[in-house]
């Protein structure tokens, strides 16, 4: 009997599952905050950057889970100087595979969702070298939002995106002095997708 009712249950999860594969494109703008002391300071102008990759969302009920992987550009300003009057503006850029696991639920027409997001940077570019090789290759964060599909075909999202964990080192050596940076970003996502 017992049998029965777990084969019974598996085969409604089945039924009630399915999952579509799909490829998407999008924009973001990061702000980049970066503190760490009187040298350093954030400058809090908004860039854009680009993502795209693929995704694949499995169905259960009103429910679903979406793993996404995806290449985004990150790209931050930041004022450095040991005069605290006088700070040369340098530029950050980051490459990264982002990797998030979207958790969400479809009421009507419109999907909301939540998610972890794991964060693998592949190369970063700044002109101060000790920065650059402080940087994290892996580092955490989350997303919420909503979405809308339409014709079954077409995705539309847009997202918050946050960072719970800094992607940089601790105790920098910059020019003699020795930095505690905290290094995090906040964006704005919006794509579109395409499911198979």
């Amino acid at each position: 009997m017992k049998k029965v009712v777990f084969l019974f249950l598996l085969s409604f999860f089945f039924v009630g599952t399915y999952g579509q594969f799909g490829i998407k494109v999008g924009a973001n703008t990061t702000t980049l905050k970066i503190t760490g002391g009187d040298m350093i300071e954030n400058v809090k102008d908004a860039q854009w950057g680009f993502n795209a990759g693929i995704f694949y969302r499995l169905k259960v009920a009103m429910l679903y889970i979406q793993p996404e992987a995806y290449f985004s550009t990150v790209s931050g300003s930041y004022k450095y100087g040991e005069d605290l009057n006088n700070k040369d503006l340098y530029d950050l850029d980051l490459n990264r595979i982002d990797i998030p696991i979207i958790v969400g639920m479809k009421l009507g027409l419109v999907r909301f969702h939540v998610a972890p997001v794991a964060f693998f940077t592949i190369s970063n570019d700044t002109e101060i070298k000790e920065l650059e090789d402080a940087m994290k290759s892996t580092t955490w964060g989350y997303q919420a939002g909503v979405g809308i599909d339409l014709l079954k075909k077409l995705t539309i999202d847009v997202r918050y995106e946050g960072s719970l964990s800094d992607f940089t080192d601790d105790n920098i050596t910059i020019g003699g002095h020795t930095l505690n940076p905290s290094a995090k970003s906040s964006a704005f996502l919006l794509s579109l997708g395409f499911m198979f």
